[in-house]
C-alpha cells in the first residue's frame, strides 16, 4: 500500500510514493480539510497493511474529531490510535511546559510496544501546540527539531498540520526547513465559484506535479482531480 493510493486522484500528482520516514507539513486556512486529508491518508493506508499509527489531536477531543471525520465519510482504522491531548488544555496554565515532553513520551511508549509495526503518525496541530507552550519561539522550535529527528531515524512517516490563514502572507521558514514535504491546502474563489484545492509545494526524493488540483469531499470521502482553479 502506498500513501498516494489512499485518496482518489492523489496518485495523479505523484510519480512515486511519499518516502517512508518523511516529515510532511500540511498547511492551509480554516475549512481547507487539513485534518480530513491527513486522517484519510493514515486511516486508508493502515486499513490495507499490518502497520500501526497514532493521530495526536490538540484541536478537538476524540469524540468530536471522529464525528467530524464521519460526516465526511471517513472511518477510523483499527490500526490508528487517537491520542487525545485536548483535556490537557484545561490545565495548561499549570503544566504547559511539559506538553511536548508528554507527546514525546506517548510516541516513545507506542514505539516500544509495537516496534517496527509502528510506522506513521500525525500531529494536529502545530499551531495549537505553539499556543499551549509557554516557551519562546526560538527554544520551542529547537525542541521541535529534537522531536522530529528521532522520528526520522525510526523511519516514522509524520504528518504535521499547521494552520496558515494566507499562503502568501508571512511564511514559516523554520517549519518548512524542517519538513521533507509541504502540501498546501486552500480555498479559492473565481467567477463566483469557490473550490478547495491541493498543491504540493515540495516533496524530497520524489517527482511530483506542482499545479493546484481541486479537492472535494462527499459522503464517501475525499477526491482529488485536475481542474482550472486560478
Amino acid at each position: 500500500m502506498r500513501f498516494i493510493d489512499t485518496i482518489e486522484g492523489l496518485d495523479d500528482i505523484f510519480e512515486t510514493d511519499i518516502p517512508k520516514g518523511s516529515v510532511v507539513l500540511i498547511t492551509g486556512p480554516p475549512g481547507s480539510l487539513k485534518s480530513g486529508f491527513v486522517f484519510s491518508i493514515l486511516s486508508n493506508y493502515l486499513n490495507n497493511c499490518e502497520e500501526h499509527g497514532i493521530y495526536v489531536t490538540l484541536e478537538q477531543n476524540k469524540k468530536s474529531h471522529l464525528e467530524n471525520m464521519g460526516s465526511m465519510g471517513l472511518e477510523l482504522s483499527d490500526n490508528l490510535t487517537i491520542s487525545d491531548f485536548t483535556d490537557y488544555r484545561l490545565q495548561y496554565d499549570e503544566f504547559s511546559g511539559d506538553l511536548l515532553s508528554l507527546i514525546e513520551t506517548n510516541i516513545i511508549q507506542y514505539k516500544h510496544k509495537l516496534g517496527d509495526n509502528f510506522t506513521c503518525l500525525a500531529l494536529d496541530s502545530l499551531g495549537a501546540l505553539y499556543s499551549l507552550m509557554d516557551v519562546e519561539p526560538r527554544l520551542l522550535r529547537k525542541r521541535l527539531y529534537h522531536l522530529l529527528e528521532p522520528l526520522r531515524r525510526e523511519n516514522l512517516t509524520t504528518f504535521i498540520i499547521l494552520e496558515m490563514a494566507d499562503p502568501n502572507g508571512p511564511n514559516h521558514d523554520f517549519e518548512g526547513y524542517l519538513a521533507d514535504g509541504i502540501i498546501e491546502l486552500g480555498v479559492h474563489t473565481k467567477d463566483n465559484s469557490t473550490n478547495r484545492y491541493l498543491k504540493v509545494r515540495k516533496m524530497r526524493a520524489t517527482a511530483h506535479n506542482m499545479d493546484p488540483y481541486i479537492l472535494t469531499v462527499s459522503n464517501d470521502g475525499l477526491h482529488i482531480y485536475k481542474g482550472t482553479i486560478f
